[in-house]
């Protein structure tokens, strides 16, 4: 699906269809906006390469990983006309912290827009700007649009971390408040491997926007790179956030850890404890159990009584030494 929208001084908004370009001038007043979603290769490369003339190299990055589930790290390349951007966009699921990844490629000339992406489930990234898009948006710029882009792309972060504060809540219940098992610790690591690539991938995107916004390329006007400033503010908030939990479920895997390590001490002290008291018990049956004629009480009918008033003494006190250590 490829959608067009023109905007001219004196018709203002229109949709116009991919042969029309074919008459578009390039170096024209009139801005245009092209987004190319869920089409073929071959078409996309047919208008990338035709119409605009795009370095092939970038149309090979920008169509590289729309037929499968991988993404391209971010990047920006800036030619003599045009700036060539590559952009993780998100699709999050509802009330998760789950998320997929797609690859949104964008062309920014002086009057021209051209996203290329192929997310899952629906084309929300489009339907979402057009909520927004009018003559005075349009008028302000094709980098005012991308900027738009990239806002509702980092706005989509926010949830994510919400839902990540949740779940960090609901684990930090499970350490301290349940027994420990396998569940629990494949949750926690789980949970710091989904921060890990949290972390990595606002960093990676983080880098392209302060390019953006420190005036890299003429393509941004002045006006515009305090609007990417303040995206870029918004994805460093993001970054040191996820940064923060990602040591906070560090610090829970090393409690998870601790308690489980607490817990063997307890029973390895406990089975201790009984060694212990165990061992002069053995020594009184070892002794009395041995194979000779002469042995004290061993023809005594209290004999056997004795010996286990013995043991019971025996006991007794070691518990009450033991107490009196306080390793009980």
């Amino acid at each position: 699906m490829i959608n067009i929208v023109r905007y001219s001084e004196g018709a203002g908004l229109k949709a116009v269809t991919p042969d029309e370009l074919l008459k578009w001038d390039y170096n024209g007043p009139e801005k245009l906006w092209v987004d190319i979603y869920n089409t073929s290769e071959r078409e996309s490369n047919e208008l990338l390469k035709n119409i605009f003339e795009f370095h092939p190299l970038a149309i090979e990055d920008s169509l590289k990983y729309l037929q499968d589930d991988s993404i391209h790290h971010p990047k920006i390349d800036i030619f003599e006309d045009y700036v060539f951007i590559v952009f993780n966009g998100l699709n999050v699921k509802e009330k998760s912290f789950k998320y997929d990844l797609f690859s949104l490629s964008c062309f920014l000339g002086h009057n021209f827009l051209v996203t290329v992406h192929n997310e899952n489930g629906g084309n929300f990234l489009t339907e979402k700007i057009k909520l927004i898009l009018n003559d005075s948006t349009f008028k302000k710029g094709p980098d005012y649009i991308l900027n738009l882009i990239f806002d509702e792309i980092v706005d989509r972060y926010y949830p994510i971390l919400d839902n990540l504060e949740d779940e960090i809540d609901r684990i930090e219940k499970l350490v301290f408040n349940e027994q420990p098992n396998n569940d629990t610790l494949q949750t926690i690591l789980n949970l710091k491997k989904d921060l890990i690539k949290l972390r990595r991938i606002s960093s990676y995107q983080k880098e392209v926007l302060y390019k953006l916004s420190r005036g890299d390329s003429e393509l941004i006007t002045a006006d515009e790179t305090i609007y990417y400033r303040n995206v870029y503010d918004h994805l460093v908030r993001v970054s040191d956030t996820a940064e923060s939990y990602r040591d906070y479920a560090a610090g829970l895997l090393d409690s998870y850890l601790s308690i489980v390590n607490n817990k063997m001490n307890e029973v390895m002290k406990f089975l201790t404890i009984i060694a212990t008291i165990i061992l002069p018990l053995s020594f009184i049956t070892g002794l009395f159990g041995m194979n000779f004629d002469d042995i004290p009480f061993l023809h005594s009918d209290i004999g056997f009584y004795l010996s286990l008033a013995l043991m019971f003494m025996i006991a007794v006190f070691m518990i009450i030494w033991f107490r009196h250590k306080k390793w009980l």
